[in-house]
């Protein structure tokens, strides 16, 4: 059953016909993954007997996306459903339930619940111990089924999924999808693409090909070590990095609580296209509601002005460093030890880790470049780095062995 006038690609026919438990979705970006996900939601909400689903994202922002498209399709097919929008959109039609859920949020509070359906939407960005140790047993009583839908993010869980699917295991079905297969997305859109972007980084994003870029700085195991479940316990400051734009890049912040010996994420925003001075008063208002006790900006270029604006919006204890090459990659040398030895922890925030994933050490003439790849941005890495520096050192007798200088030489 498809809504009347939605008529699917082969893909995404595909994906709501498969039959097994458990189904993997790898596909490239403007495939038509939220429409597909919402046509799942709204067919299970339709059903005649009571039905539970659960649609689940990295964040809030990502999950609404589908909620809302949900919400058209069943308005436009004259269903009236209840919709609560706050704390987290729900809508009940009849009997069944559609929530929204989002892991940054809420993480191992899931647990405990029951559901019918299960949709995890960029599920490579969402830790592995929720799908399986939160999901999963969530659909045991029902009989139910999981649904994990995302673009490829290296070789992690999703990848192993995806390969059983491939190896004929009839309880997963699995399939790879470019987005060239939706017949909806121009080639001169595509062909645009393949231009901005490096070639591997477009197999992956738009051939929705399962790679660890070359170069990789942050290797996506570290990553998905260090994505936060449940808090351990930590002991230093409340400190935050902020890496400043204006116009093509983001204003990032990126918030830790911890030392140099652990530390967790509490939180990470980003801005764009703002003037200045409403830059300011937006990141002083984000770092004030986490109470945070020390900053660290980069101030090169216009930061100088900026770090003292910053002060005198409430962060006194704002600091402005100036990046040249080899101390921004000293930053990134320290931010892969921590990650690399697992006393970092991380929020599933998708935009951070999809610039973890994307960040590179690429050889030049003149030494490494450490950056983002072509088309992307690493606004968000640097604000991390810049907090892990402002970090207090390890408590006393605590020993960290390091990299030492030349890590990307």
């Amino acid at each position: 059953m498809f809504p009347s006038g939605w008529h699917p690609h082969e893909g995404q026919r595909a994906f709501l016909e498969a039959q097994a438990p458990i189904r993997v979705l790898a596909c490239g970006r403007r495939w038509g993954k939220t429409e597909v996900v919402a046509v799942e939601c709204w067919r299970t909400l339709l059903t005649p007997a009571p039905r539970t689903v659960l649609l689940v994202a990295p964040s809030l922002e990502q999950a609404r996306l589908a909620f809302q498209r949900v919400l058209e399709l069943l308005e436009s097919h004259s269903f009236i459903p209840q919709v609560r929008q706050t704390p987290t959109p729900s809508l009940r039609l009849k009997r069944s339930l559609l929530q929204v859920k989002s892991v940054a949020r809420e993480g191992m509070y899931l647990r405990g619940r029951k559901a019918h359906l299960i949709i995890v939407d960029e599920a490579a960005y969402v830790p592995e111990a929720v799908v399986y140790e939160v999901l999963m047993p969530m659909l045991a009583d029902t009989g139910g089924r999981l649904a994990l839908v995302s673009t490829p993010r290296g070789q992690n869980y999703f990848y192993r999924l995806y390969q059983r699917g491939q190896s004929g295991d009839p309880a997963v079905w699995s399939l790879r999808s470019p987005s060239w297969a939706n017949p909806m997305l121009s080639p001169a859109t595509l062909r645009m693409q393949a231009q901005m972007l490096t070639a591997r980084q477009y197999r992956v994003e738009y051939g929705a090909e399962f790679l660890d870029p070359a170069g990789q700085v942050f290797r996506t195991e570290w990553v998905d070590r260090a994505l936060m479940l449940q808090p351990e316990t930590v002991y230093g400051m409340v400190v935050a990095g902020v890496d400043w734009a204006r116009y093509r890049d983001w204003t990032a912040a990126v918030v830790l609580y911890g030392s140099r010996e652990r530390a967790q994420m509490l939180g990470a925003k980003r801005w764009q296209g703002l003037a200045w001075s409403q830059q300011v008063q937006q990141v002083a208002q984000f770092l004030q509601g986490f109470g945070v006790q020390r900053v660290l900006c980069d101030r090169t270029g216009v930061g100088d002005p900026l770090v003292e604006a910053l002060q005198h919006a409430g962060m006194p204890f704002a600091e402005g460093i100036a990046f040249t090459q080899a101390f921004k990659q000293i930053l990134v040398e320290t931010l892969a030890l921590m990650l690399e030895q697992g006393r970092l922890a991380l929020l599933p925030e998708p935009t951070l880790l999809q610039e973890l994933y994307h960040f590179e050490a690429q050889p030049t003439p003149s030494g490494v470049r450490l950056g983002a790849s072509a088309g992307t941005h690493d606004d968000m890495v640097m604000a991390l780095a810049l907090a892990v520096w402002a970090l207090p050192p390890a408590p006393a007798g605590e020993v960290i062995q390091t990299s030492g200088r030349g890590r990307f030489q």
